[in-house]
């Protein structure tokens, strides 16, 4: 029998700087764990879980790469048409039709979310300002989500005890707020949105105002893995 985990984890962390409001939130980093078919470790799917998607079979990059997958897989490509080639004779051929990456279906969600006003957890958010995408911030949590697959685990805390800043900084952005989302044993982008929007901490982090930025990575696990795939969104604003 096929086994599937589902877990979430955010966090979020602010500069040292930071105006007096904001320090009663998050001055260092302020993690919470859910497993969101219960307490504890790796859980059977639960019946009313959406139907499994082909799993990507590469990692989609700090770049913004789509993972590969089936053609029904909801984290690979899709089409939209845009222009219309016309020959030399003048009929009309078929539409060039521009591939949708794994980062322009992120950002679409992200800011479709954040769009409508919504309740986290007991918090109300009004809606948010949409965020673009940020290649450092996708490459901070690549490595997070590497090191998680890498050693079957899951937590913020990352090689030589790093939180989600310390990662963010690495790749040289300077930022003024910072946060991270992650997830393990989704196999799209729109059951793990579902996922993280239905967790007080994770919706927040998604509907949190004062970020601007995101980037997203999901990498597949392997037999030695717990989950099936591991997820990171590092969001932020810079300094």
């Amino acid at each position: 029998m096929l086994y599937n985990a589902w877990k979430t984890e955010s966090c979020i962390m602010k500069t040292p700087d930071i105006k007096p409001v904001f320090k009663r939130f998050h001055v260092t980093a302020l993690c919470a764990a859910w497993a969101l078919a219960g307490c504890g470790g790796a859980l059977d799917v639960p019946t009313d879980a959406p139907a499994a998607q082909a799993v990507p079979t590469s990692s989609a990059s700090a770049a913004g790469q789509s993972p590969t997958g089936s053609a029904s897989d909801p984290t690979g490509t899709l089409g939209a048409n845009t222009t219309t080639n016309t020959p030399a004779n003048n009929s009309p051929s078929v539409p060039v039709v521009p591939e949708r990456t794994f980062q322009d279906l992120v950002i679409e969600a992200v800011n479709a979310a954040r769009a409508e006003p919504r309740t986290c957890g007991n918090v109300p958010y009004p809606a948010a300002p949409p965020v673009t995408w940020q290649p450092k911030a996708a490459q901070a949590a690549q490595t997070q989500v590497d090191y998680l697959q890498q050693n079957n685990l899951f937590s913020h805390t990352g090689a030589n005890n790093s939180n989600v800043g310390e990662r963010l900084t690495a790749t040289g952005y300077a930022w003024s707020v910072a946060g991270e989302n992650l997830a393990a044993g989704y196999l799209d982008i729109a059951t793990v949105m579902q996922g993280w929007l239905a967790s007080a901490g994770h919706c927040a982090n998604l509907m949190y105002a004062d970020f601007t930025e995101i980037g997203v990575v999901v990498i597949p696990g392997n037999s030695t893995n717990t989950y099936r795939t591991y997820w990171g969104m590092v969001l932020a604003r810079p300094r």
